[in-house]
């Protein structure tokens, strides 16, 4: 699978997450990850511990093989919308 591929179900995963969780559960994820200290993570302002966040959940997430992302997709109960264009939509629907 493409990397690209993999983003494809890693961005809707990750947007889950951050929609189920506040600065400070990301804050401590960062430090839990070791990736910044107590204090660094606190000094951030909001839109940085998100932008650090995403970007810590993308790159493991980046790392895994694509069965343990879907794994995490059902473990987290993540869907999302998807656009068929009108002939698809019977055959879906009949499906």
């Amino acid at each position: 699978m493409s990397q690209n591929q993999k983003l494809s179900l890693i961005q809707p995963l990750v947007d889950h997450l951050m929609q189920q969780q506040a600065a400070p559960e990301w804050r401590r994820g960062l430090v839990e990850q070791g990736i910044m200290s107590s204090e660094e993570a606190m000094a951030l302002e909001p839109q940085a511990v998100a932008a650090a966040f995403r970007t810590m959940k993308i790159m493991q997430f980046l790392h895994l093989h694509p069965d343990q992302i879907m794994d995490a997709i059902e473990e987290h109960k993540v869907s999302w919308k998807v656009e068929l264009a009108e002939e698809y939509r019977h055959g879906v629907v009949c499906y």
